[in-house]
């Protein structure tokens, strides 16, 4: 595709996508990122509008910003000379503030301490814009990146000015009080608006969960708690297992939490809340308050027992640490991974790498040796040595590969290749491609442009399956993939006009979709999180905060089956399971693997 920047004609391809949103793709041209708008939906009456509104905004985009600000620097046009977009500068190995909520990515690789870092200057950075007389509006955990403790405020061709409105707001970080109010007619956000997503952010990525999270009988999802300014501080309000107890953070900083979310209070952060100090508990609990509240709360004595039961069901520790699980597998008996007092190790105790952990590092196993991923960058580490070194693609920042029991795969160029055997698999696209693995089938995607393709390959076998599925509609929040020796489950969530979407895909071995599912994320228990299934000859279980959930087909769509509500007590959203022998299923978390035992 040809386009001109400013007066500059740019050839891009899908190779030089940076990202797929619900508005726009994003290109990476020499040192500037191109933001496309997708061609206007004649379907929606005010889409023709909104879009002329835009162009004019980004010709009127006020100066003197701070250099946080991504702000547009030139007009991107087509052949014809038809405006298709603007150019910005390009953010160097950025993350969206979205991983700080992701616990499995953020716990043991940015510390408390950093996270704060962060919003201070993000707080500094808000007050710099709104006192050019700017208001973010949509600003949400995808609006703002971060490069260590650097924050860059992008999208700003959203932002709220010169009477120009914000058109969107993202549901999760909406102020409630504009529920239902027509964002499009007229400039609706505020300064306060923006202290309150502010807030929520801060919250999201202390706690790994919204403020107005958690589990209500009364209040079934979010959207109706944050109506009812009804948030999980409330003592009424179950906490998601997968999230930090808000009982961690001082009372000063709760105080303001509260004013906020509960009291429906909107005023600007005090600086001085961010400057708390943590500490890490010999529990494993980081904590900034006088004393540790989970040993006070059970006492300085108490001891978790191995064995606990529920009902029908028996809970076995597996494996527990006051550091962190990184990853576990079931490959002829459990394998895991693990990192404590700074050095990573395996289950038998033999170190696999004495560093810290890095943002972006992953960890596959292959029996007895670990893959560790990092930039691109392969290590296979076998007790304790480094025996393998290679190297792989990239998508966005995350480094390409995955590995069974008995060989690995990565790419290589434009090929998949077993890393065991050598040899090419199929061709995929450069920079662009999703892949995970099983023990005899793989799974993967790429996007290209708007069109997503899925494919599906076989352990010792050359070639793609093309997988047939739903094109993905929106911007790609996560993904994940579980396996057995027959099926894939693949398990997608999207953002699409400040609404996130959750879908399950059941495919066979052959690539044909068994059966599928999809929902809201909000209130929907099958959706919570896009982690936390098992599948178990071909069955579908799932984690949520009321236990194991089984999942049935039905006329080629998953619906609900049993709930297994003995679980409850060692199960949540987004864990992990892992398949165990005599039918029995791993929990994995961040800190312990416990066996759980239907009798």
């Amino acid at each position: 595709m040809n386009v001109w920047v400013g007066t500059e004609r740019a050839r891009l391809s899908d190779k030089d996508l940076l990202g797929v949103g619900g508005e726009a793709r994003v290109y990476r041209w020499r040192d500037l990122a191109l933001k496309l708008f997708h061609p206007v939906d004649r379907t929606v009456p005010s889409a023709e509008r909104v879009r002329r509104e835009k162009f004019e905004k980004l010709a009127r985009f006020p100066a003197g910003l701070p250099p946080e600000v991504v702000t547009p620097v030139e007009q991107v046009t087509g052949e014809k000379g038809e405006p298709l977009g603007y150019a910005m500068r390009a953010v160097e190995g950025a993350e969206d503030v979205l991983r700080l909520g992701q616990r499995k990515w953020r716990q043991g690789v940015v510390s408390n301490a950093e996270v704060l870092d962060l919003f201070r200057r993000m707080h500094g950075a808000l007050r710099s814009i709104q006192s050019a007389g700017v208001v973010v509006g949509d600003l949400n955990d995808s609006n703002v990146l971060f490069a260590k403790d650097q924050p860059y405020f992008i999208d700003a061709d959203s932002m709220q000015f010169a009477g120009l409105p914000c058109v969107v707001g993202h549901e999760r970080f909406l102020d409630p009080r504009l529920y239902g109010v027509d964002l499009a007619a007229a400039p609706a956000f505020s300064v306060a608006t923006d202290w309150y997503a502010f807030a929520v952010l801060l919250f999201s990525s202390l706690l790994y969960v919204h403020p107005y999270g958690g589990l209500h009988p009364k209040f079934p999802t979010l959207l109706r708690r944050a109506e009812a300014r009804h948030s999980i501080l409330r003592p009424d309000v179950t906490v998601p297992r997968a999230a930090v107890h808000f009982r961690v953070l001082p009372d000063d900083l709760l105080g303001f939490f509260e004013r906020t979310f509960d009291k429906d209070v909107r005023a600007e952060l005090p600086l001085p809340l961010l400057g708390m100090s943590w500490t890490e508990c010999r529990c494993g609990l980081e904590h900034a308050r006088a004393a540790c509240p989970d040993c006070a709360s059970l006492g300085a004595a108490a001891a978790r027992e191995a064995v606990r039961y529920h009902g029908r069901c028996t809970a076995k520790s597996v494996f527990r640490t006051p550091g962190r699980v990184l990853a576990a597998a079931a490959q002829g008996g459990l394998k895991y991974v693990y990192q404590e007092d700074g050095i990573t190790r395996r289950e038998d105790g033999s170190p696999v790498m004495e560093e810290p952990l890095q943002r972006g590092m992953r960890f596959a196993l292959s029996g007895p040796s670990t893959w560790v991923g990092h930039g691109g960058r392969l290590v296979r580490v076998l007790h304790g040595q480094v025996a393998e070194r290679a190297s792989t693609g990239l998508a966005g920042n995350q480094t390409v590969f995955a590995a069974n029991a008995s060989t690995s795969y990565r790419t290589e160029g434009e090929w998949l290749v077993d890393g065991g055997a050598g040899t090419r698999i199929g061709q995929i696209l450069e920079g662009q491609t999703w892949l995970r693995a099983g023990e005899r089938l793989g799974f993967g995607f790429y996007r290209a442009g708007l069109t997503t393709f899925y494919f599906l390959f076989r352990h010792g076998r050359p070639g793609l399956v093309a997988v047939k599925l739903p094109q993905l509609e929106g911007r790609l929040v996560d993904a994940s993939a579980v396996f057995d020796d027959q099926h894939v489950l693949f398990s997608t969530e999207v953002e699409k006009g400040g609404r996130l979407t959750g879908a399950l895909y059941l495919v066979g071995e052959d690539g044909s979709l068994v059966a599928q599912a999809s929902g809201p994320v909000d209130g929907t228990r099958v959706f919570a999180s896009v982690r936390g299934r098992a599948l178990l000859g071909g069955r579908v279980v799932c984690a949520t905060d009321d236990g194991l959930l089984s999942l049935r087909q039905d006329t080629g769509r998953l619906v609900e089956g049993m709930l297994f509500s003995d679980t409850q007590p060692f199960v949540g959203a987004g864990v992990e399971l892992v398949p165990g022998p005599g039918g029995s299923i791993y929990v994995v978390t961040t800190q312990e693997i416990v066996q759980l035992t239907l009798s």
